[in-house]
């Protein structure tokens, strides 16, 4: 096996599984640092936004509201029946490509700062699991820890406490529809 081959070698498996196929587990460390500061104030406002968009009205008129039982959408306060169907498909469009757009020039400023799932992943539910595990020395050995009291009253606290955010977000979601 050449230098060059010995080199590309870890491209044949995946760092997150064993020889044996089990997974290996990853525990992130806590993030600081101004660039933190200011992602966490643009995440949580983003999240204040989102719980609250359900409950702003725009003349009399939710600020978004996809309701496909009534045929009524609602964007930013305007509505669109069925036969403006043109128009709306038209600026769903235009937003798809600005969407693409900005991603292929900010792909990475997206993904880091204002994407959902990593709004979610390290705003939410990782200052949780941080707030009850600790951090990822901490989670190392609990993970590690036999099966006792201890290990189930946090497992069954940190999901319990998920459970009833993902509960939270899926009923917000369902104020944009319903």
């Amino acid at each position: 096996m050449s230098t060059e081959e010995e080199e590309e070698g870890f491209r044949d498996k995946i760092a997150t599984v064993d020889a044996d196929g089990k997974r290996i587990w990853v525990f992130p460390k806590k993030q600081y640092g101004k660039y933190f500061t200011k992602r966490s104030i643009l995440a949580y406002s983003l999240l204040a936004f989102l719980f609250a968009g359900p409950f702003i009205r725009i003349g009399g008129e939710p600020l978004l509201l996809v309701n496909i039982l009534e045929r009524k959408f609602v964007i930013f306060g305007q509505i669109f029946w069925p036969q403006d169907m043109f128009i709306f498909a038209l600026g769903m469009v235009a937003f798809v490509v600005l969407v693409i757009v900005f991603t292929v020039v900010f792909g990475r400023l997206f993904c880091g700062w204002v994407c959902p799932q990593t709004i979610f992943m390290e705003m939410v539910f990782r200052r949780i699991e941080y707030w009850i595990d600790g951090d990822w020395n901490e989670q190392k050995k609990l993970d590690r820890m036999p099966w006792n009291g201890h290990k189930i009253g946090k497992r069954a606290l940190k999901w319990g406490i998920f459970w009833l955010i993902s509960f939270l977000i899926a009923n917000t979601f369902l104020g944009y529809i319903i």
